[in-house]
């Protein structure tokens, strides 16, 4: 699968059912993660596109979101796993 982080104009492959935050840390993407458990929203991420390729939010993450009224192609990049290609833009908190 492909994943193309936007804002640094990076496209990298990686095998479906990988952490986004693992392909993101391997490929040196622009993304800063804090606490790397879903709680403090540094790493929050635009999917662009394939949204339905994403894990789904577990209650935390969807807390976190929901509490700061995000829209739902709106995700942290460090609760996601990818099944398939995704376009991933970086936000932040």
């Amino acid at each position: 699968m492909k994943i193309h982080f936007l804002l640094d104009d990076l496209l990298v492959e990686a095998p479906a059912g990988t952490p986004l935050q693992r392909i993101a840390d391997a490929a040196g993407a622009d993304i800063t993660f804090g606490c790397r458990t879903g709680s403090c929203g540094t790493c929050r991420v635009r999917v662009a596109a394939g949204l339905a390729n994403c894990s789904e939010p577990g209650p935390e993450e969807r807390d976190f979101l929901m509490g700061l009224d995000a829209p739902a192609d709106q995700r942290l990049a460090c609760q996601v796993t990818v099944q398939g290609d995704v376009d991933i833009e970086y936000l932040g908190l």
